[in-house]
């Protein structure tokens, strides 16, 4: 299973990477990336559609508590923001790869598995 990163979703919702970079495999989000793509403030209602049939499709992992424990040791061992360590402590907690086109936010993480679908 792979764990999209909010950016995909928002790639994927304007066009910028195709649905068929997913190709057959089991995708999943973490709630806040739900939280931070919805929420945008300057969504349109295409992309918010789009978004909710897209989220509608996945799998959604719930932030439990072994996930907020492992964000809050992420945190205390890197600078990074709230929301990406709860991306990465869901990743890590959920054993995925994480789908992401900041791959540079999470690269100091150890046994975080990543992939930026928009490299070449």
């Amino acid at each position: 299973m792979i764990l999209l990163d909010t950016n995909i979703f928002i790639y994927l919702a304007n066009g910028s990477i195709s649905t068929d970079t997913l190709g057959d495999t089991d995708i999943a989000f973490g709630s806040i990336t739900k939280i931070e793509a919805l929420g945008f403030s300057q969504i349109t209602v295409a992309e918010q559609s789009y978004l909710e049939a897209l989220f509608a499709e996945c799998e959604q992992l719930e932030l439990d508590e072994s996930t907020i424990q492992r964000a809050i040791r992420l945190r205390q061992q890197v600078k990074m923001s709230l929301g990406d360590a709860i991306i990465a402590a869901t990743a890590l907690e959920q054993d995925c790869e994480l789908w992401t086109a900041n791959t540079e936010d999470f690269e100091k993480l150890e046994g975080l598995q990543l992939h930026n679908p928009l490299a070449k």
